[in-house]
């Protein structure tokens, strides 16, 4: 090397005498730049068979850090909360406007019932002290208790002026608006239909938080993320507590007077979907005229608010109670008086069971909306398209984006190597799924209507004990049930299958039939009281 060709040395190296950190080769030594010779220096020349031979050289790319989010907390973390709900909201919306047909008008009612909703919030928010108390009520307070059948402690908790701290909104709460809007357009669409279209997925709830952009749920409080999170299914009841609160909530704080029901169009549909016959229509609505019924939701008049005060049980329970005068379910004979009487036809309750069982048990492949009730002994024995099905309803619910979730990577594999069904597919399999189910409606009205009984009309027998006052015999009597227990096995099966069509739970029907009939017991008393006065 020549002199003048220096060279820096590596690794920061220095002369140990001079403090130099250059070098230069001479006579196979080397010299630092000011001459001083450089020890630990083995010069190595490659020869030519050698060239080349080093191999590949592989750096190791550098991964890039990813900042974690920050939480954000106080207001300001509720601010996003609410921010995820309107979201959510909107996009229920969207759905009901686009994909079932509903008005445009339902989205200015539904954004002005959000205004009112979150309206009286407090302005700072102590973190949720207590625990979760600030989110009110969840699906195991309702599960197996009833609707209401209590003071109205609800309105207190509702009333801004009263010292209490209104209860920040939930995801059910959604629901429950846009429930309210349609009652308030008095379009026929009851809250089962709501939990029908929650569970077939049609209608966004159970997933929801899955759709929210990634930086907003990395930036939203852990306590936030447990409220936007909902189990594979709505208890029963739980939509009907969230609107009859909120429907409160609006009559107390705002004087908002929510129309009533429209019943009629309802209460053929619960006929239909009860395989009822028409004479039960005509008995509902005599019935609703002697209670004075208007369908409408509690207001804050109401010191204590019963079962039958939602509109939608105490119809349903109008339609139980005038089936069970009418065609009864304690195996006693009540035989007509004349032939216009009703009850020369009478339903065979084992032939309507048996259809029921029947055509449920007929019914090909999973059922949409009942995918949650699998369990791991019918997994072993479903087919494949059954299985594809429920493995769409649990990567939707559940593993929406698998390449970026922590499931573990057997489980994601599952869901990245099965066939997808094409969205014109599963259109057109929700179509005739619609016109299957129509056609079992006229299965089972020509099979119920051919297997009634006519009972032959005949003069009730008088008796008399041994005053010879007339006494009355068992068949004039209604039996009340209380409790599932009193249930006979012919009425446990109908008030279950009345329950189950209208998402509530049993024990709230079995009290709101109990209550209707309360009520007729005493219009009876009064009537009798009042032909008494006339006569005297």
């Amino acid at each position: 090397m020549a002199r003048g060709d220096y060279q820096r040395m590596p690794g920061g190296e220095r002369c140990e005498e001079c403090g130099s950190r250059h070098w230069y080769s001479e006579d196979a030594l080397r010299y630092c730049r000011n001459g001083h010779r450089l020890e630990g220096y083995a010069p190595h020349e490659a020869g030519e068979d050698e060239y080349g031979t080093t191999g590949k050289v592989h750096r190791k790319r550098k991964e890039k850090r990813q900042r974690a989010a920050v939480k954000l907390e106080g207001a300001a973390g509720r601010e996003l909360y609410l921010e995820c709900l309107q979201i959510i909201l909107r996009k229920q919306i969207w759905w009901l406007i686009k994909e079932r047909g509903l008005p445009t008008e339902l989205e200015e009612i539904v954004r002005a019932f959000w205004g009112l909703r979150v309206r009286d919030l407090p302005a700072t928010d102590d973190e949720f002290p207590g625990g979760d108390s600030n989110f009110g009520a969840s699906q195991a307070d309702v599960k197996n208790g009833e609707l209401s059948d209590g003071p109205v402690e609800t309105s207190r908790l509702w009333r801004p002026q009263a010292g209490k701290r209104l209860n920040l909104p939930m995801l059910i709460d959604t629901l429950a608006l846009c429930y309210l809007g349609c009652l308030t357009l008095r379009l026929p669409i009851s809250t089962a239909s709501f939990c029908h279209w929650v569970q077939c997925e049609d209608l966004e709830f159970l997933a929801a938080s899955n759709g929210l952009p990634k930086n907003v749920k990395d930036r939203l409080p852990a306590a936030y993320h447990r409220s936007l999170q909902i189990r594979d299914h709505i208890a029963p009841g739980y939509l009907q507590s969230a609107v009859q609160e909120m429907a409160i909530c609006f009559n107390v704080n705002y004087d908002v007077k929510l129309p009533p029901l429209n019943h009629i169009p309802l209460l053929l549909e619960l006929m239909r979907d009860l395989t009822l016959p028409v004479e039960i229509f005509l008995s509902v609505k005599c019935m609703a005229q002697i209670l004075e019924a208007d369908f409408s939701y509690p207001t804050r008049n109401k010191q204590r608010v019963l079962s039958i005060d939602d509109p939608e049980l105490f119809l349903l329970a109008l339609v139980v109670v005038s089936t069970k005068l009418l065609h009864p379910l304690d195996g006693v004979s009540r035989r007509p008086t004349t032939h216009d009487d009703p009850r020369v036809m009478q339903i065979d309750w084992k032939q309507w069971e048996a259809v029921r069982t029947k055509q449920a048990e007929a019914t090909p492949g999973l059922e949409r909306g009942k995918e949650y009730m699998v369990t791991a002994r019918d997994a072993v024995t479903m087919n494949k398209d059954d299985i594809y099905k429920w493995l769409d309803f649990y990567e939707k619910t559940f593993t929406p984006n698998a390449s970026a979730s922590k499931t573990p990577e057997v489980a994601n594999r599952m869901f990245s190597s099965r066939p997808k069904r094409p969205e014109i597919e599963a259109s057109q399999a929700t179509q005739s799924g619609q016109r299957d189910q129509d056609k079992l409606v006229v299965e089972r009205y020509q099979t119920v209507n051919s297997s009634m009984k006519f009972i032959e009309p005949e003069q009730p027998e008088e008796l008399f004990d041994r005053k010879g006052n007339k006494q009355q015999s068992e068949r004039d009597y209604c039996p009340v049930w209380r409790t599932e227990e009193d249930l006979p096995e012919t009425a446990k099966m109908f008030y279950r299958e009345a329950a189950k069509t209208a998402a509530i739970p049993l024990r709230s029907l079995i009290n709101a039939a109990a209550q209707v009939e309360r009520r007729l017991e005493m219009w009876c008393v009064q009537r009798e009281r009042a032909r008494r006065m006339d006569a005297a």
